[in-house]
């Protein structure tokens, strides 16, 4: 059996559980192996393979932050495949894949409030889905929810200024207290409908091309993406003093070595502070 064909079965299939980022990342690695080695069989995925794939993914240029999630693409699909019966190898048995972190942006406190100020004083002069895509990506800094969750985020969600919702990428639940300024960017509930929408959030290639558009419109020149709103809320408690156990439990992290991640960027904010004391003299 075709490996390719198996595989894009199998993800029509879970289509309906998967996010729409999720799907187009795992389509998009699975278009590579299938540009790799287009007649691949099932059987035919062991770890010799895995090795040259490997190898090939570095000789096109591929960084180990891209290989590493193409390889976990090909072992999720690979044991999907098995536990179907269709298979009874064990590719990575003996490949280790590492995790490889990348280096995660973020705005600073300063540029935060800058893009927070001049968002509220001049949100008239932008499209509405420019308006939509900033008002959607600000709250997401002020609470750290991330795309998924800014967008399907309804009133009923919302108990006495607390945030109370099942997370779309986990499944677990988060409990966010909003703050003043997340509080000014909730859409109006003028029918006061308990599943109206707190946002107004596009799909995701639009909202990043909104999100830039409007922030070029307000003369903000940081590359915006709606990734970059959870890693400024991480980073923001952080630099707050806010502790590492709390921030993780906002954010919904199971483990706080995860929230550990942003820990080393607010290190680089307090190195950069602490360099003016050079001025005493």
């Amino acid at each position: 059996m075709n490996f390719y064909k198996t595989a894009i079965n199998i993800l029509n299939e879970e289509c309906d559980e998967l996010s729409a980022f999720t799907r187009r990342s795992y389509f998009f690695c699975l278009q590579k192996i299938y540009n790799y080695a287009p007649d691949l069989q099932i059987e035919e995925v062991d770890s010799e393979f895995v090795k040259k794939y490997r190898t090939h993914l570095i000789e096109i240029g591929n960084k180990p932050a891209t290989i590493s999630k193409s390889l976990s693409v090909l072992r999720n699909f690979q044991h999907r495949m098995k536990v179907k019966g269709l298979t009874s190898l064990e590719p990575f048995e003996n490949i280790k894949i590492k995790r490889v972190q990348g280096n995660r942006q973020y705005l600073n406190t300063h540029d935060l409030l800058k893009l927070y100020d001049k968002f509220q004083a001049h949100k008239d002069m932008l499209r509405i889905p420019e308006k939509n895509a900033i008002q959607a990506f600000l709250f997401g800094c002020f609470t750290g929810l991330r795309y998924q969750d800014l967008k399907s985020l309804t009133y009923d969600e919302i108990h006495e200024g607390h945030i109370r919702k099942q997370m779309h990428k986990t499944g677990d639940y988060v409990y966010i207290p909003i703050t003043e300024q997340a509080r000014s960017l909730l859409v109006q509930n003028t029918f006061n409908e308990p599943k109206s929408k707190c946002l107004k959030v596009s799909e995701n290639s639009y909202f990043n091309k909104f999100l830039r558009s409007g922030a070029e419109r307000l003369g903000i020149k940081q590359y915006l993406h709606c990734h970059l709103a959870r890693h400024t809320f991480a980073t923001t408690c952080l630099t707050l003093d806010i502790p590492l156990a709390v921030t993780s439990k906002l954010l919904g992290h199971r483990d706080v070595s995860t929230t550990l991640i942003y820990a080393k960027y607010v290190d680089k904010i307090l190195d950069k502070e602490m360099r003016k004391f050079k001025r005493l003299k």
